[in-house]
C-alpha cells in the first residue's frame, strides 16, 4: 500500500503544479484509479495470497458504489446526503479562501482535511472520496497484520476478513464523503501500535499508540475513550510474565485518571476556560451538562425521549441502557419504516451479538489479556457515546468508529475457544 500512497502523494503535486494548465482533473484521477487497480492486485496476490479474491472483490464493489454515488441526480446510497454534502461545499469554501483554516467550519479538522485537498487538486470531488476507499483497504491489511501479531487461525481470519470486505455500512461508509474512514484508520493505527507494544514492550510503539488515537480524538473527541484501554494495558501488563499484574504502585494512577476523566465529563465547567473546554462540549453535542446529554433527543429516530436523569447515581443507574441503544438502535419496537428495520438486521443485530458474545467469554480475560484491554476500550468508547447520543442515525454511524477494534476483539475469543 506503500507504492499507491506515494502514487497519491505524487498526483496531488502533479494536480498542484499544473492547476493553471489542467481545469477538469477527471482523466488525471480516472488514470490513478486504473494505476491503484492494478498495483492494489497484485499487492493482495503476493501478500495476501488467500484473501487476493475477498479483498479484490471489496474494493471493486467499493468503487462501484462511489461511481453510483457520483452520478447526477438525487443519491440512493444511504447516509449520503446532507452531511456529505455540507463537508463538500465547506471544503471547497476553505481551498478557495484558506483563512477559514483558523475558524471554526461545519465538518470541523475533516472539512479542513478536505479543503487543504481541493486547494492543492482541484475541485475533484471523485479523487477524495477515492482517497478513502484506499484508506479502507489500508486499515483491513493493517489488520489483517494484527490477526497475525496475535496468533488469529487462519480459518477465523478468513470469516473475519470476509465481514471486514463485505460489511454494509463499512462498503457505504468508505465510499461516500463522509469521515468515518479518516476516523477509524486512527483507531485502526493505535490497535496495531499497541499490539506491537504488546508484543515486544517497544516504548516508540507505545507513544504511536497514543498520537494515534489522539489523532482520531481531533475528527471526534469521544474517541479518547479508547485510550482508557490502552492505558489499562500499559499500567498493568507485565511482560516478564505475560499477564496483568495489580498493585498499590499501578492502581493508583489509573484510578486518578479515570475519576478525573469522569468527573471533567459529568461537571465541565471546571475546564471550561481551558482549551480542552471546546473538546468537552463536543462530547456533550453542546448541552450544557452531561445530564442534558443523556435526555436530549433530536431527529425521527429520536429514542429514550422520556428518561430523567438529573443526578450521577441516576446517569450510572440508566448507562448500561443508553449504551445498548447505542450499539443496537433503531430496536425493533421503535421500527417505523423499512430501511429502519434493514439497519437493525444489517448492523444493530451484529453489535448486539458482539456484546453477547463479549459478556458471554468474559471469563477469558484470564488466559487472554490483549482481550481485557480490548474490551475496556471497546465499553469505555461506548459508554461516552452512549451517554451522548440518542437519535439512532447518529447511533449507527458512530459505532462504526468501533468496527474494526470490535472486530479484532471477536477474532481473539474465537481463537482462544478454538483451541
Amino acid at each position: 500500500m506503500i507504492i499507491i500512497w506515494l502514487a497519491a502523494l505524487f498526483y496531488i503535486v502533479i494536480g498542484f503544479l499544473m492547476q493553471h494548465y489542467i481545469t477538469d482533473t477527471t482523466y488525471l484521477t480516472f488514470s490513478f484509479i486504473i494505476f491503484t487497480v492494478i498495483v492494489l492486485f497484485f499487492v493482495l496476490f503476493i501478500n495476501y495470497t488467500k484473501f487476493v479474491f475477498i479483498l479484490f472483490s471489496g474494493f471493486i464493489l467499493r468503487v462501484m458504489i462511489l461511481l453510483i454515488d457520483l452520478r447526477e441526480g438525487e443519491t440512493i446510497i444511504p447516509h449520503s446526503g446532507d452531511d456529505s454534502e455540507n463537508f463538500y461545499k465547506t471544503g471547497i469554501e476553505i481551498s478557495m479562501n484558506t483563512s477559514l483554516l483558523n475558524t471554526e467550519v461545519y465538518g470541523g479538522l475533516y472539512s479542513k482535511f478536505l479543503g487543504i485537498l481541493f486547494h492543492l487538486y482541484g475541485d475533484d470531488r471523485l479523487f477524495v472520496q477515492f482517497l478513502n476507499i484506499i484508506i479502507t483497504m489500508t486499515a483491513i491489511l493493517i489488520v489483517i497484520q494484527i490477526f497475525r501479531m496475535l496468533d488469529i487461525p487462519g480459518h477465523i481470519q478468513m470469516i473475519l476478513v470476509l465481514l471486514l470486505s463485505f460489511y454494509p455500512h463499512s462498503l457505504i461508509f468508505s465510499s461516500i464523503l463522509v469521515r468515518e474512514s479518516m476516523i477509524s484508520i486512527t483507531v485502526v493505527l493505535s490497535l496495531y501500535f499497541f499490539v506491537r507494544w504488546f508484543k515486544n514492550r517497544s516504548t516508540i510503539n507505545a507513544v504511536l499508540c497514543i498520537l494515534a488515537i489522539l489523532s482520531g480524538a481531533s475528527f471526534h473527541t469521544a474517541v479518547i475513550g479508547i485510550l482508557f484501554g490502552y492505558l489499562f494495558g500499559f499500567i498493568f501488563y507485565n511482560h516478564s510474565v505475560r499477564t496483568l499484574k495489580f498493585s498499590v504502585e499501578s492502581v493508583v494512577p489509573f484510578t486518578v485518571f479515570a475519576v478525573i476523566t469522569t468527573y471533567i465529563i459529568v461537571f465541565p465547567d471546571v475546564v471550561s476556560g481551558l482549551p480542552i473546554a471546546n473538546k468537552v462540549d463536543q462530547v456533550l453535542d453542546n448541552n450544557d451538562n452531561v445530564y442534558e446529554a443523556v435526555t436530549s433527543a433530536r431527529g425521527d429516530t429520536a429514542y429514550l425521549a422520556s428518561m430523567e436523569v438529573n443526578n450521577l447515581f441516576q446517569l450510572l443507574l440508566f448507562s448500561p441502557i443508553k449504551v445498548i441503544y447505542f450499539i443496537t438502535s433503531p430496536m425493533p419496537w421503535n421500527i417505523s419504516k423499512f430501511n429502519e428495520l434493514i439497519s437493525f438486521l444489517l448492523d444493530g443485530v451484529f453489535y448486539l451479538t458482539a456484546l453477547i458474545l463479549f459478556i458471554k467469554n468474559f471469563y477469558l480475560v484470564k488466559s487472554r489479556p490483549i482481550l481485557a484491554i480490548l474490551l475496556i476500550s471497546i465499553f469505555a468508547g461506548w459508554f461516552i457515546f452512549g451517554l451522548g447520543i440518542s437519535n439512532a442515525g447518529t447511533a449507527l454511524r458512530h459505532r462504526f468508529k468501533f468496527f474494526y477494534i470490535v472486530i479484532v476483539a471477536l477474532g481473539v475469543i474465537w481463537s482462544k475457544r478454538s483451541k
